[in-house]
This record gives C-alpha cells, structure tokens and sequence, in this order.
C-alpha cells in the first residue's frame, strides 16, 4: 500500500521509535536493588509494595496521562511500607528515569526514515500518552528535537489513547485534514484503530519484528 498526499506524519514514541520494554526493565531493577538495600527489605515486600503503588495511582486518577506518573508510584510504594516518602520517593524517581534516558537509542532505520520526511517536506509530530515532562525528556535524549514540530501527550489532552481527543487535538495543532496525515504506531488498538477512527491514514509497527527493514518499507510507501 502507497500512503499518499501525506502532509504530516505522527508518530507514537514508546516502542515506535525506540524499545520501551527493556529499558523499563532494567531501569525498574535497579529502583528495586537500590530501595531493597537502602530500607533493608526483600524483594518480595517491594514488589508488593510498587504493585500496590501501581494500581492505587491508575485506580485513582482513571485514564489520564499522570496516571503513568513514576513519581506518584514510588511515593505509594513507600507509604505502603509505612516509610517517610520524603525525599527517598524522588531519589528512586530520578534513579529510574536516568537509567531509562541514559541508556535510549532510536531503533536502526528511524533516523533515515526521518531524514527522508524532512527532504519531502512532511511536518512531523509525536503523539504519545504520559506525562509531557518526561515525553519532552525522551525526545531531546533520542536526539529528535529539532525534528519533531508538534508534541501531543495524553497529559495535555486529558485522555488516553485511543480517546478521540488526543487524534483531534493532533490534527488541530497540525492545522490538516485527517487525510493528508499519517501516523505510525506499535499499538494496534491505541494507535492503529484509534487514528483510524479520526480518518487519518495509518502504518502498523510492530515492535517484535526488525525496525531497520520496516522503516526502509515505510520510505518507499510515504509520499
């Protein structure tokens, strides 16, 4: 299939442009070492604790982009364990997101893919759910600042993927119709069917097959 007329291109972040899943894991491990150490706890008690934390933060605040909020986790972790969260629940934040944006890499083939946009003149954008702190965070750590026109997060919208609103606001900020922007994403259901829902055209990463050869595939079909 071409994509064409393409105007604009919106990207997902996590586990488009990069592999999310590892990163959090190990990141995640090293929290859990440092917090199990510090405070003297199995590993067991913290991962009931940080599961608890979790769940609480999700439960409470519904489909919103804070609800991803590490912070807002670590603290319910902590009170979970009936510790003192001040300042220990900030050090694990800032442990965990060092890690995570220390060790960020763009998948192989993206950065071509992008260089060939910007030759075509297509606007290019991120739509994302979380927070836009830590969005912002990832994108000048992939090194895609200056490359990235319009970032939207589920933060500023005040819904989730694939909430219609985060798709409206997209294009709105893109000032297109939906039919002259494509978007790419991992999330079949979030990402896919939601764009589609708007009337955008749409391309389906997936994350579990090689990056280089797919971005290669999307270069001939954008145009």
């Amino acid at each position: 299939m071409v994509v064409n007329m393409i105007k604009a291109v919106i990207f997902d972040l996590d586990d488009t442009l990069y592999a999310y899943e590892s990163l959090n894991t190990e990141a995640g491990k090293r929290v859990q070492d440092f917090t199990c150490q510090s405070l003297g706890i199995s590993e067991d008690s913290y991962k009931e604790a940080y599961q608890f934390g979790r769940t609480e933060t999700k439960k409470q605040l519904g489909d919103v982009g804070a609800s991803h909020n590490r912070l807002l986790y670590f603290q319910k972790t902590l009170e979970y364990l009936k510790i003192k969260p001040m300042p220990f629940s900030l050090q694990m934040y800032e442990m965990y997101w060092g890690t995570f944006l220390e060790k960020m890499q763009l998948y192989s083939g993206v950065r071509q893919f992008i260089d060939k946009l910007h030759e075509r003149g297509i606007v290019i954008a991120v739509c994302t759910d979380l927070t836009a702190h830590i969005q912002h965070r990832k994108i000048e750590a992939l090194g895609l600042s200056d490359d990235i026109s319009y970032l939207i997060t589920s933060e500023e919208a005040g819904k989730e993927k694939p909430a219609p609103e985060m798709f409206e606001l997209c294009l709105r900020k893109l000032g297109l119709p939906a039919e002259e922007v494509c978007y790419i994403g991992d999330n079949y259901g979030k990402d896919i069917q939601g764009a589609a829902a708007a009337g955008m055209q749409t391309i389906w990463f997936h994350s579990d097959q090689p990056a280089e050869q797919q971005y290669a595939a999307m270069a001939d079909k954008v145009s």
